[in-house]
């Protein structure tokens, strides 16, 4: 129940700062409609709130505890923040490259964009996010 809990005030305390965020930053005004740019700011801000929020909540149990973290399970959390920056950077040239893409006259379609934006981003993102699960959860060997 108590764990529960935790994770449902997590998400709820995400949201909010979320939409504040969205507010602040002049993202998302309360009323408007929603639109893909939008919905894909809010995805990304929420998860990685959330992935911030449960890596600190797990590091302070463990503290809390007095349990020992391993270098490894540290180490992949960071390789998965790195991934997130990684989204982050797709996310924000990939919006970018659209609204010069109308801007200019180009000839070449906006799919070959996306192709160099998913290889300069997404594939490094895929490979530390690999990375990163190998590390947290392949057990020590004794």
């Amino acid at each position: 129940m108590k764990k529960g809990l935790t994770i449902l005030g997590v998400i709820i305390f995400s949201l909010i700062i979320t939409f504040g965020l969205a507010e602040v930053f002049s993202l998302y005004h309360f009323g408007e409609a929603f639109t893909i740019t939008t919905i894909t700011y809010l995805l990304y801000f929420f998860t990685f709130l959330n992935y911030i929020l449960f890596s600190l909540i797990y590091i302070i149990k463990k503290k809390l505890k007095k349990e020992k973290i391993g270098t490894k399970k540290i180490g992949g959390m960071v390789l998965f923040f790195m991934a997130l920056i990684f989204l982050l950077g797709f996310i924000v040239l990939l919006n970018l490259d659209w609204l010069t893409y109308y801007s200019n006259y180009n000839s070449q379609p906006f799919y070959v964009l996306v192709l160099i934006r998913a290889l300069e981003f997404l594939f490094p993102a895929f490979i530390l996010m690999i990375i990163g699960i190998i590390l947290v959860v392949k057990k020590p060997e004794r």
